[in-house]
């Protein structure tokens, strides 16, 4: 999936980790667990329809689709 920040533009990928509920968004080399609060800071750009479920069910309910919003056939992480 990829994720835009509202405040700057930036574009980062992003996956639910695979043993926790948590996103976790990368910027460049680094990574980082987003906080379900920070979520508001960043809108969803493209996802596959079983990420979209995943986040739903870690809670990340502040997370607000993009109006260019596309869904993925596949997970770019595949």
């Amino acid at each position: 999936m990829i994720l835009r920040c509202t405040l700057d533009g930036l574009l980062l990928p992003a996956h639910i980790h695979p043993c926790q509920p948590r996103l976790v968004a990368f910027d460049g080399d680094e990574s980082f667990v987003m906080e379900a609060v920070e979520a508001v800071f960043y809108e969803l750009v493209s996802a596959t329809p079983e990420e979209i479920h995943d986040l739903r069910h870690a809670r990340y309910r502040l997370l607000r689709t993009a109006e260019d919003f596309q869904i993925n056939a596949y997970s770019e992480t595949e």
